[in-house]
């Protein structure tokens, strides 16, 4: 455990959330962009530890994530420095905050999540993404496509109901109804081993729509994460932003050379999202319930 790990359990609670808020304020940037990296597809696996990926798909390198949080991982990716490269990117995304990009600076955002939000789940199943993805990418016209999976992320859905809740509340999008596993367990309401179990559960589920995938795209594609999720370390549960524990910061980077094998046929029709793009966004949003009238 280390002498960090006997302090860390031998302080209380409350001052190690007072810790955290001191470290948060910090100007930590920290890690490597993915666009340092050659890739043509790249998975995004929210909320993936480096250590679950390697027990539960398989042996990867690691990679330091520039955030310990989805918005701050897209603050950090998407920036001036790579505008070229982000100008000709397809970015098709299940996670919500997708919504915060300016959208004239890609080549395409594909937000998967405005149709594909399952109200019972309370999340974006990982299917569509997969089914858009192979779309957009057999168009050929981006030289980068972004595959933003919302697994493992919870809410724990691999056995076909929701473990947990997303809300649009907690992405800026109308009302707030999440129930937050980690809060959960930091409150002692559910077992630990359990909720990791499910958790691990989550990956071992997207995975197999993200192996659909790797079969119906052609040339390098890396998998990683935006982020990794605490499970006590620090005695945190959870990820919060601007937090240098390896816990949240380490993540996977798995690359594969891969080849179309056509076997999978999409539903998606790309140019539905060209066509749209000028559409207003409040008149989108406020038509899918995402809005107040």
């Amino acid at each position: 455990m280390g002498l960090l790990g006997t302090v860390v359990d031998a302080t209380p609670q409350w001052a190690i959330a007072g810790g955290l808020d001191v470290v948060r304020r910090l100007p930590f940037r920290r890690g490597t962009p993915v666009y340092e990296h050659e890739w043509d597809v790249l998975v995004v696996l929210d909320a993936c530890r480096y250590d679950m990926y390697q027990r539960v798909v398989g042996d990867s390198d690691a990679l330091l994530s520039v955030g310990s949080t989805s918005t701050e991982w897209m603050d950090n990716t998407f920036t001036d420095r790579y505008a070229e490269e982000v100008a000709s990117t397809a970015y098709v995304s299940a996670n919500p905050y997708s919504h915060k990009l300016d959208a004239s600076r890609f080549g395409l955002i594909d937000d998967v999540w405005r149709d594909h939000w399952d109200e019972d789940l309370g999340t974006i199943p990982a299917e569509p993404v997969t089914d858009h993805g192979v779309a957009v990418a057999r168009t050929g016209d981006y030289d980068r496509v972004i595959c933003h999976y919302m697994q493992p992320h919870f809410p724990f859905i691999a056995d076909g109901e929701g473990f947990g809740r997303l809300g649009r509340g907690g992405f800026g999008l109308g009302e707030d109804d999440s129930v937050n596993v980690w809060d959960m367990v930091e409150r002692g309401e559910l077992d630990p081993a359990a909720v990791t179990e499910a958790y691990d559960a989550n990956l071992a589920y997207v995975f197999e729509s993200v192996e659909t995938l790797l079969e119906n795209v052609d040339g390098t594609v890396a998998i990683t994460a935006d982020h990794g999720n605490a499970l006590g370390e620090w005695g945190m549960w959870g990820h919060r932003a601007y937090v240098p524990s390896m816990a949240l910061k380490k993540v996977p980077w798995d690359v594969r050379e891969v080849t179309d094998s056509g076997s999978y046929d999409p539903e998606f029709d790309p140019d539905a999202v060209e066509e749209g793009a000028d559409e207003d966004v409040t008149d989108r949003l406020r038509a899918l319930g995402y809005t107040e009238e």
